[in-house]
């Protein structure tokens, strides 16, 4: 229950951090606000490193030892927060949240059939479901715009 709680909370707190970094990237630009973002955030888990376990003790041998494919999650984190400081301010949160959602069960689909070799017809449906209730959404936001 406790993860569950977590997530719910933190799924929350990636809202919140789109819009924030979206006025960010307004006031200063979108890839400047990107910078500062990660700039902060850099600060941010030095500083929980150095409570944690009292200093940053990571030897360049194990940094060598990282695949270079795993570092390509800090460059899609910039493309990611750089497009959300984009996207943000010309559509609606609510329909920019949903259809991060429907990318994000996508790509799992695809990642999971990738590994797995198996596809879940129950999250195929359910992408479809969700895929037509933002159609609907849109469907009756436009509908009462020209009301």
């Amino acid at each position: 229950m406790l993860y569950i709680m977590i997530a719910f909370i933190t799924g929350g707190l990636v809202i919140l951090s789109m819009v924030i970094n979206s006025r960010l990237g307004d006031k200063i630009g979108v890839f400047g606000g990107t910078l500062v973002n990660y700039i902060v955030g850099l600060v941010g888990i030095t500083i929980v490193l150095l409570i944690k376990d009292g200093g940053v003790n990571m030897p360049l041998s194990k940094l060598q030892s990282i695949p270079i494919w795993a570092y390509l999650g800090g460059v899609i984190g910039v493309c990611v927060v750089s497009a959300l400081n984009i996207v943000i301010p010309k559509i609606p949160t609510i329909y920019t949240t949903l259809l991060i959602f429907i990318g994000q069960i996508t790509t799992g689909m695809v990642v999971d059939f990738i590994n797995l070799h198996t596809v879940s017809m129950g999250k195929i449906f359910g992408s479809i479901l969700i895929l037509l209730g933002l159609l609907y959404n849109f469907y009756v936001d436009k509908k009462e715009q020209q009301l």
